[in-house]
């Protein structure tokens, strides 16, 4: 049996650096929106790319979203998850966003110019652990 714990905030963040797929929700014009993204942590802020004309880039700027970054294994049903939550801010110029979170590759091909930014207000991270 697996027992639960809380993180702290500064585990969350340190756990979320290990991995680079997340899933991404907001509220949408018909409703609740969830995909999996791929992200980059830096300074405080988690960064992800997306097209200009995706749903992301067209409704998420200046919204409210959460982000849920996980590592579980199916096995053992160990693992962690961090949920970062707060507003996105849609950045349009490479000059709005740190030299090396530029580099980030998404999975998906094709052109993906913009980058969401998520400064959370609100960071909580909970652990499942062997007994």
């Amino acid at each position: 049996m697996a027992h639960l714990e809380e993180l702290t905030v500064e585990e969350s963040w340190k756990l979320a650096a290990t991995s680079r797929l997340s899933r991404i929700g907001w509220n949408g014009p018909t409703g609740p929106v969830v995909i999996p993204v791929n992200h980059v942590i830096s300074d405080g802020a988690v960064w992800i790319r997306t097209g200009a004309h995706s749903a992301m880039a067209e409704q998420v700027d200046e919204s409210a979203i959460a982000l849920l970054i996980d590592d579980l294994d199916p096995d053992t049903h160990l693992g962690w998850s961090v949920q970062f939550k707060g507003r996105a801010e849609i950045c349009y110029h490479e000059d709005q966003v740190p030299e090396h979170v530029r580099t980030q590759r998404t999975w998906p091909g094709g052109a993906r110019p913009l980058w969401v930014r998520l400064t959370p207000a609100d960071v909580n991270g909970r652990r499942l652990t062997a007994d």
